[in-house]
């Protein structure tokens, strides 16, 4: 183990920390992180307008009318379905803010260029389908493309500076010209382009290259087993695994998640197990390596006084999956005993729950982006579309995480209360 341990110290955590401090990788989480506030209103929505109880809707319908549903859709087609548009400004603004610059400019610059890479209806208006989850990826690479040429042009100085007594607001705007010209020019060109000698879009395009294998990689159970890992290893250096991992495929899981919230809004089947949702409320119960077990663990059945004062400091933040207190109060990071269970219980956890959604004893998640937040049970519930058998599982991993955690725990605490005692 202690070799192990140096392995990953010496090897994986100098990795780690350089992708995870890596600038563009950032600026994407951040961007998608930008989308989430209202997206989580649309979830709620969602949820209300599809409860599974008998005679829900004929209850609804004679309060609120027989439009009822189709009005709170309005909500959640609103809030989901800009999802991609959002990104765009938030991820330039992002990349741009990193190097000290003026973010809301580029970001500015940035939904503009999504907009002209992105086809109309036939009757000349903004074409939805793209501004949702289906525009992820081309709001990622318009963001960082225009994030790069933005700061680039700016400290080589290739801009129209205005004196000194000119306001900011309007010193700012004409900081942007260059930028916005180049960058506006740059992707009607290869609008044009795409469309000319590809008979195609932008969106579908860039759909076709990148989103099919991240697709595949992401959406599979093997590529979703080896996220639960690396964000365990990461982890056991002290570098957060899961936002490096949520960097790369989570534009994949929240379009999965869009896709599932379509097929739920009509009635159909729900197509896909992983999602943003899958992971948040039932992989990552209590937070990085499903460490509620542990939790309920120290607040209970603790005989070390260090146990019990940190059960209780860390036990009410840990049900709405918030872990620092424990995880550093412990500590989880660089203790090899506790690391153990703390890598293999997401690890069956996700196991577990991707069975039960795939043999159809559980629900599958319905599109409902749920806070993270969200305690358990209620998270389960809601994840589902309000499914009891959503609850049901999270009970079980629940329990899972208990049985796990509890001989590691059982050894740890043994130790501390016999150097307590002496």
């Amino acid at each position: 183990m202690e070799k192990f341990m140096t392995f990953l110290e010496e090897k994986i955590q100098p990795i780690g920390a350089k992708v995870g401090a890596q600038k563009h990788l950032l600026s994407v989480r951040d961007g998608l992180v930008l989308s989430m506030p209202v997206i989580i209103i649309g979830s709620l929505f969602l949820v209300l307008a599809n409860l599974p109880i008998p005679g829900y809707a004929d209850f609804i319908s004679s309060v609120f009318g027989k439009n009822w549903a189709s009005n709170m859709g309005i909500v959640v087609n609103s809030t989901f379905g800009v999802m991609a548009l959002i990104s765009s400004f938030g991820i330039a603004n992002s990349l741009v803010k990193q190097y000290k610059l003026d973010g809301n400019v580029a970001g500015v610059i940035s939904l503009c260029s999504f907009l002209i890479v992105t086809p109309l209806t036939e009757d000349g208006g903004i074409n939805m389908a793209f501004m949702g989850s289906k525009g992820l990826f081309v709001a990622i690479i318009i963001g960082l493309t225009v994030g790069e040429i933005f700061r680039k042009l700016v400290e080589a100085n290739i801009v129209i500076k205005m004196p000194d007594g000119v306001p900011p607001a309007v010193s700012r705007s004409f900081v942007a010209l260059i930028p916005a010209s180049i960058c506006l020019t740059l992707f009607w060109i290869i609008r044009l382009l795409v469309g000319y000698f590809g008979n195609t879009n932008v969106h579908d395009l860039i759909g076709t290259i990148l989103g099919v294998p991240l697709t595949y990689v992401g959406g599979g159970f093997v590529g979703g087993l080896f996220a639960v890992i690396f964000t365990g290893l990461f982890w056991s250096v002290g570098i957060l695994g899961w936002d490096i991992v949520q960097s790369v495929l989570n534009p994949v899981w929240l379009q999965m998640l869009d896709e599932n919230r379509v097929a739920f809004q009509v009635g159909q089947e729900v197509p896909h197990i992983l999602n943003t949702t899958f992971f948040n409320v039932f992989v990552w119960m209590g937070g990085s390596g499903s460490i509620i077990g542990l939790a309920i663990l120290l607040m209970f059945f603790s005989k070390s006084q260090r146990n019990k004062e940190l059960g209780k400091l860390g036990f009410a933040p840990n049900v709405f999956n918030i872990s620092e207190p424990i995880m550093f109060g412990l500590p989880v990071v660089m203790n090899p005993l506790i690391l153990i269970p703390f890598t293999i219980t997401p690890i069956v956890i996700y196991i577990v729950s991707y069975f039960a959604m795939a043999t159809g004893l559980v629900a599958k998640t319905a599109g409902v982006l749920v806070p993270w937040t969200m305690p358990p049970i209620l998270g389960g519930y809601l994840a589902t579309g309000g499914h009891i058998s959503g609850a049901i599982l999270q009970l079980v991993c629940l329990f899972i995480s208990v049985a796990i955690y509890y001989p590691f725990f059982k050894i740890l605490d043994t130790q501390y209360y016999k150097e307590e005692k002496q």
